[in-house]
């Protein structure tokens, strides 16, 4: 994976997909990414949805979905998210070239306004965050019209902030993308209608200034410096802890081979009584009394378990 830093040179390459096989320009060498269907594992709690590793880019705007639940591991917001072992702090994105020495902010947690804004508190209730990056002036063109712009190739540079396993971990992951499709002067209408809206835009609604975003570029090594990636790849690798959770999953402990299950105190002593549905059979006017204390109501009705 992207993040093990070894070697700039033939990292660059890697991404850039000029990889040289038997005198042969192949296609680009996706082998320092971890892909599932479809699905970009990061070394960290991220997961790319979208776009595709070196996918030439263009249109009004630059989407981006992010997976940040721990591929359904972990809840989020408004949820509670805190846990002493497992969990995402925050995230920020930038999409820099190494070749055009560009360093663009996507999101830096500085505004409440999409998409410099949070992206945990975006589009709340939803494990997958989508972010919609206006292109700025300077990517401006057609794949045929590089001339006075920083078109070309660049990496969506994405910085996660979280716990894994009771450790705390900074990581960056680059995904390549090719800036070569056409982008327009003045972006269309219609967008305002997707959500989240995209941005930033300038003050009269127009694409920003480049220099209004542009940061100054941080040399590899100073990169490689400040990650302190995990020994593996989480999701894949790597199994997520959290600590035990009472408002979801499965009520009771593991049930045995003689078909009884543990009640609520896991042990295996209570035979299923503490657990709905565990090993009792229920007769219809027992069912009955189930089903009407979760509807909250208190009933007492003349039945009998058979066991």
């Amino acid at each position: 994976m992207v993040g093990a830093w070894a070697g700039h040179r033939r990292l660059q390459l890697r991404q850039n997909g000029n990889n040289n096989r038997n005198g042969q320009n192949n296609k680009p060498d996706t082998s320092a990414f971890n892909i599932v269907n479809g699905r970009v594992f990061t070394p960290g709690l991220g997961i790319i949805l979208a776009p595709q590793p070196f996918t030439p880019m263009g249109g009004d705007f630059l989407h981006i979905a992010l997976d940040i639940s721990g591929d359904g591991k972990l809840p989020v917001p408004p949820r509670p998210i805190d846990d002493p072992l497992t969990q995402v702090f925050n995230f920020t994105l930038f999409l820099t070239s190494n070749t055009m020495q560009k360093n663009f902010t996507i999101s830096n947690i500085t505004t409440p306004t999409p998409p410099l804004a949070n992206i945990m508190s975006q589009e709340m209730g939803q494990t997958v965050k989508h972010i919609n990056f206006e292109w700025p002036d300077c990517l401006v063109g057609d794949g045929n019209n590089v001339q006075g712009t920083a078109r070309g190739e660049y990496n969506i540079s994405i910085h996660q902030n979280y716990r894994l396993n009771g450790n705390d971990r900074y990581t960056i992951f680059n995904l390549p993308i090719s800036v070569t499709n056409s982008i327009s002067q003045f972006p269309g209408a219609g967008q305002l209608s997707t959500k989240p809206i995209p941005g930033p835009l300038s003050a009269n609604g127009g694409r920003m200034s480049c220099t209004n975003i542009e940061n100054p570029m941080m040399d590899f090594q100073t990169l490689v410096n400040s990650v302190n990636n995990p020994p593996g790849q989480p999701m894949q690798d790597i199994a997520l802890q959290t600590t035990a959770r009472r408002d979801g999953g499965q009520v009771g402990g593991p049930g045995n081979n003689n078909g009884r299950g543990a009640g609520t105190g896991g042990q295996g002593s209570t035979d299923g009584q503490g657990a709905i549905g565990g090993a009792s059979k229920m007769t219809g006017g027992s069912l009955s009394i189930v089903m009407l204390m979760m509807m909250g109501w208190v009933v007492v009705l003349c039945t009998s378990i058979s066991w």
